[in-house]
């Protein structure tokens, strides 16, 4: 079993915060492996760093679409399933200051396509399911979960195309839009083509 089945494996405990410690994550998905502590110590790290440049290293324009959003008076939340690594270094980030609401699993003790994870967004935006739209890349069954509560779904491929071009098609399925890019959003949004 590789590390990815191996991390997806657990993932309910890390992803809704049973695990607290990134060094017990990592000791926890490598189990029954002849790994050396140093060497699992150097591979949290790894990822930690990984992770934090990831979040300080957003594109400009990522920012500039969430900041548009907001100014054209629409409310805007993060929904994204996360383990401690992943929320380490969040605070500070620039994409901490993009948000109304950020609902992080590992806060939260639900994962999607948990229908109580999005209706928890809606209610802290302070506004119904059915007038919200969900944007994502359709990981973790996240476009159905978001369906399931009333959301208008928007697939994006602009990361997938790359690595599960042929994924597409079947989450696809659970969106009312696809676009290519994060960009197309704030014209399917702004211009009212999408709630």
């Amino acid at each position: 079993m590789d590390f990815e089945a191996r991390y997806a494996a657990g993932y309910d405990l890390w992803g809704t915060g049973k695990i607290r410690d990134p060094y017990e994550m990592m000791r926890q998905v490598l189990q029954g492996l002849d790994i050396p502590a140093a060497v699992m110590g150097r591979a949290v790290e790894a990822r930690m760093e990984r992770i934090r440049k990831a979040l300080y290293g957003i594109d400009d324009k990522k920012l500039v679409l969430l900041k548009s959003l907001r100014e054209g008076g629409y409310k805007t939340a993060l929904i994204s399933n996360a383990d401690i690594a992943d929320i380490y270094y969040w605070q500070g980030a620039p994409l901490g200051r993009c948000f109304d609401e950020v609902i992080f699993s590992y806060h939260e003790g639900l994962l999607k396509p948990d229908p109580r994870i999005y209706r928890l967004a809606a209610e802290r935006l302070q506004v119904l399911p059915e007038l919200c739209c969900y944007v994502g890349d359709g990981g973790h069954g996240e476009l159905g979960g978001a369906r399931a509560v009333g959301m208008t779904t928007v697939l994006t491929t602009e990361y997938i195309r790359h690595i599960w071009p042929e994924k597409i098609p079947a989450l696809g399925e659970n969106a009312d839009y696809t676009v290519e890019s994060l960009d197309a959003i704030a014209t399917l949004i702004l211009d009212g083509n999408a709630q």
